[in-house]
């Protein structure tokens, strides 16, 4: 594999792989311009952009085989998404700063390496790896995943562990203290007072120049998501700027939560190829769904330039959200995020998930009344969210600079018990919840969910809450998590008696 250099000129910054994946770097070649020059594609390959984001313009081409290049900061394109180019066609103008990116899948390479005709072997870069092609541990992104040897009695032994006394009261401590804000908002009658000024939570008006995505849980569907209960007309957002992400890519053709007769032609959901979801779907890989949503949110921005993105998950949602984060900071386009929600997301892993893993294939009685059990036990995402396995996920790193992120706990979630839910290094808010068995799917349309959201997006500090009440919802979460971790004992347990 060879590449044709994309202008005759001197690279003035070449590639410098950072130390880290949020490290300082030159994640491409940076070349020296003299005046207006031609820039060519370096191989044959499809543009799947092109366009401005952010005020620069950009032209990205796909190579086949996992392989894109991107031509940065353009004064001119003379191509469109969509249109077959051959090795050396001019695509575009640059006038002094232009960037040459390589990326495989989602990982970084030197673009030298293909310039001088080496073939590709090491990732410089690391990040996640894309469907079809790159790997991660053991697999390919998007292949089937299934349970290792020995994840049920990991299962069950971690289970046990969180179940001492002392690791129990170590743990409901630390998340109590998580939960607590030393530095809050008074919030009374719906009007909040900070250093940031006054706003009424009541009357919120359209905000300008925002867009909102809204990334359902599992089990969800294009037609069916509770995160439409965070009601994001009621949030200040136009409908037309308002995207429901798909788990097959791209959008879902009606956002959750918005009617519609209020979608115009315009509306960003028209705008970014619909596609339709079962809640089958929402079993797949985490990391191939998180790899669509930081499309979409780069779709998004190229429609709307120089918006501000906001995300809003629950449930699966959250995890796929923080997981989409990632990629977006190595693709260098954290920037165009303000304000992340997750409510009732499994961050440090779901226990209902782990009681999964500890039943592994067995419990044949279970899966003989609930058929449907079984399935879901052996989702590849279930089996990605268990505390501990082959292939489960490890908690969120700190969220990207610049992006404001909150993580919203129930304190009687039931399906993702409250210190499952927290998000290190971020905002973390408990909600109580008075219903434990709805309390999950109702957790979005909570008055106190709505208003962490729009106190996060104002700048504001999270609402004061007593040191008491926190205490009282943090002993409820950890006495909802301890309940499931004795479901996970006695269900390994039972799988092996069986």
């Amino acid at each position: 594999m060879e590449w044709l250099a994309p202008v005759d000129a001197e690279v003035a910054d070449p590639f410098r792989a950072p130390s880290s994946p949020y490290g300082a770097g030159n994640r491409g070649l940076e070349y020296l311009l003299e005046g207006p020059t031609a820039i060519r594609a370096v191989d044959d390959g499809q543009v799947v952009f092109a366009g401005s984001v952010a005020g620069d313009l950009f032209v990205v081409i796909d190579h086949g085989n996992g392989l894109r290049s991107t031509l940065a900061y353009l004064s001119e394109i003379s191509v469109v998404r969509g249109q077959h180019v051959r090795a050396g066609d001019a695509v575009a103008i640059a006038s002094q700063g232009f960037h040459l990116t390589a990326r495989w899948g989602e990982v970084y390479i030197d673009p030298a390496m293909l310039i001088a005709g080496v073939e590709i072997g090491v990732a410089l870069v690391a990040g996640p790896a894309p469907a079809g092609g790159a790997r991660v541990p053991g697999r390919r992104v998007g292949e089937p995943i299934a349970r290792g040897r020995f994840d049920p009695p990991l299962a069950v032994l971690d289970s046990a562990i969180h179940l001492s006394p002392t690791v129990m009261a170590i743990s409901s401590a630390e998340a109590a203290q998580t939960w607590y804000q030393q530095d809050c908002t008074p919030v009374s009658g719906g009007v909040a007072t900070g250093p940031a000024g006054v706003i009424d939570l009541n009357q919120i008006p359209v905000v300008p120049d925002r867009i909102l995505i809204q990334v359902a849980g599992l089990g969800s569907s294009s037609d069916d998501g509770s995160i439409g209960k965070l009601e994001p007309v009621a949030l200040g957002y136009s409908a037309d700027d308002v995207v429901g992400f798909s788990y097959n890519g791209g959008c879902i053709p009606q956002p959750f939560g918005v009617a519609p007769e209020a979608l115009g032609p315009g509306a960003l959901s028209h705008l970014l190829g619909p596609n339709v979801y079962q809640g089958s779907d929402t079993f797949t890989d985490i990391q191939l769904s998180a790899l669509h949503l930081a499309d979409l949110v780069e779709q998004a921005a190229a429609e709307r330039p120089g918006a501000s993105i906001d995300l809003v998950a629950h449930s699966l949602g959250g995890v796929v959200t923080s997981t989409a984060l990632e990629i977006l900071d190595q693709r260098g386009r954290s920037e165009l995020l303000g304000t992340v929600m997750t409510i009732g997301s499994p961050h440090q892993g779901a226990d209902l998930a782990t009681i999964g893993s500890a039943a592994a294939g067995g419990l044949p009685g279970v899966n003989a009344v609930l058929p449907h059990d079984g399935e879901i036990r052996a989702a590849a995402s279930v089996i990605q969210l268990s505390e501990v396995g082959t292939h489960s996920l490890d908690p969120p790193g700190p969220p990207p600079p610049g992006v404001n992120v909150v993580a919203v706990a129930g304190a009687m979630d039931p399906v993702v018990a409250a210190p499952a839910a927290i998000w290190d290094a971020a905002t973390n808010v408990l909600v109580p919840s008075s219903n434990p068995i709805s309390a999950h799917g109702d957790l979005p349309g909570l008055a106190q969910v709505r208003e962490a959201f729009l106190l996060a997006r104002s700048g504001f500090a999270p609402a004061c809450v007593g040191l008491g009440e926190v205490i009282v919802n943090s002993a409820a979460g950890a006495v909802t998590a301890a309940g499931e971790d004795l479901v996970t004992v006695a269900a390994g347990i039972a799988n092996w008696l069986g």
